[in-house]
């Protein structure tokens, strides 16, 4: 066997190695329903970035919308079994409505994008959630002056004729400690709250909590999370 013969045979190998290695991305869940949102506020959403293929991901371009629409990202490249979460930020601003966005992203080597969808209807009006409304309609932490406000407490009023079963389906808000109830009966009140960890007293950040209500059918709430420092 030939010095040329062997070296042909590897330069094959070599090739078909590199053309089976293919960076392919997974995002789990592309769509989530934020369901009712107060307006002139931010709500997050973080999306499940997973590497599935046999070549590393990289994330080439973030594309959006809209302005009101930021996704921040705290790497750009994913080895293969790699994951991360990747959060999505939107200004409602003043509409009133039902509402959209569909961020996508681009990998190197595949030029299709990765879309991704959200919606909810946006509301002006604390008292207008159906079947259940929440007093307050967001969370304000904040430091004026000497004063801090650290913790939020919240009102869940079902208004419907069922009782409810209570989850929370979005991802954890890694500054806050948050109890909520595990269900309200039916034209009841029930308590929850949002407690600001110490580590970040700090700390300006936005979020949101979704909560989904299931009866006979499934409704879901948003409450917007933020901490201002004054």
């Amino acid at each position: 066997m030939t010095m040329n013969y062997v070296f042909s045979i590897l330069l094959v190998l070599l090739v078909a190695s590199s053309a089976s290695a293919q960076p392919k991305l997974e995002i789990a869940s592309k769509k989530f329903d934020f369901g009712m949102m107060p307006d002139q506020s931010t709500v997050k959403h973080s999306f499940w970035f997973k590497s599935v293929g046999t070549d590393t991901v990289r994330i080439k371009e973030v594309r959006i919308t809209c302005h009101c629409t930021t996704v921040p990202l705290t790497q750009d490249w994913l080895a293969p079994g790699d994951s991360m979460p990747v959060s999505v930020f939107w200004n409602l601003g003043r509409r009133i409505g039902n509402a959209s966005q569909f961020p996508s992203v681009i990998i190197e080597g595949n030029p299709e994008p990765h879309i991704m969808s959200l919606k909810g209807l946006v509301a002006g009006a604390p008292d207008a959630g159906r079947p259940v409304s929440v007093k307050p309609f967001k969370g304000e932490f904040a430091v004026i002056a000497v004063k801090s406000i650290d913790s939020v407490g919240f009102t869940l009023t079902n208004h419907s004729k069922e009782d409810l079963e209570v989850t929370v389906v979005s991802f954890p808000v890694d500054e806050c400690l948050m109890s909520f109830p595990a269900h309200i009966p039916a034209g009841a009140q029930a308590s929850g709250y949002v407690k600001l960890k110490a580590e970040f007293s700090d700390s300006e950040f936005r979020s949101s909590i979704t909560l989904e209500f299931e009866g006979q059918k499934k409704s879901r709430l948003t409450i917007p999370i933020r901490r201002k420092i004054y």
